[in-house]
């Protein structure tokens, strides 16, 4: 759920950024959607997993270690 909603906001204020950027500078308007779009995939992807780790395995509760 986290992972959907940072998404959703990485896309949106990247979106909004590049929108404020084509105003100022005039260039196309496609240069808001095109970062938002690029922000909330590398977000929601994160091919390098920097911002969603992966979560350690833990042995089962119930579990009893082997002893030697």
């Amino acid at each position: 759920m986290k992972r959907i909603v940072a998404t959703a906001l990485w896309l949106y204020s990247f979106w909004y950024l590049g929108s404020m950027i084509s105003f100022v500078v005039g260039v196309p308007d496609l240069l808001g959607p095109a970062l938002g779009v690029t922000a909330g995939v590398m977000v929601g992807v994160d091919p390098r997993h920097l911002i969603w780790s992966r979560s350690a395995r833990t042995a089962h509760p119930n579990s009893v270690p082997a002893t030697a």
